[in-house]
């Protein structure tokens, strides 16, 4: 199905094209105009440049890290030496309910209405 889509977008494209060959080139030459400006962007904003590849290394280094850490939690799953997810409290118990509210009261013999 996405072949079939994929096919019709490229014939509403290829039909969009103009036929008159003043506008083929008029066309042509702004593809070729927008391709030279995004290639010569650093030649032109080097400072930026240069903060961008900062940034990039920086989000490197933490996907660096984060795959480190995701593939050394899974071989530690795999052996059995912890668990995948830790609990998410685990920690003291919190708020106001007591043990007799976090009891399900759609279950066991004991909690019947008579309905």
């Amino acid at each position: 199905m996405r072949l079939v889509r994929l096919g019709v977008l490229i014939a509403l494209v290829i039909l969009l094209f103009p036929t008159d060959e003043k506008e083929r080139a008029r066309i042509y030459d702004r593809g070729v105009t927008a391709a030279h400006w995004t290639i010569t962007f650093c030649d032109r904003n080097g400072a930026t440049c240069r903060q961008l590849g900062e940034l990039w290394s920086a989000a490197l280094e933490n996907a660096k890290f984060g795959a480190q850490m995701a593939y050394e939690h899974a071989l530690n799953y795999a052996r059995g030496d912890e668990p995948l997810f830790a609990p998410a409290n685990s920690g003291p118990a919190r708020g106001t309910l007591t043990p007799r509210d976090l009891q399900p009261t759609w279950r066991g013999a004991n909690n019947r209405t008579g309905a």
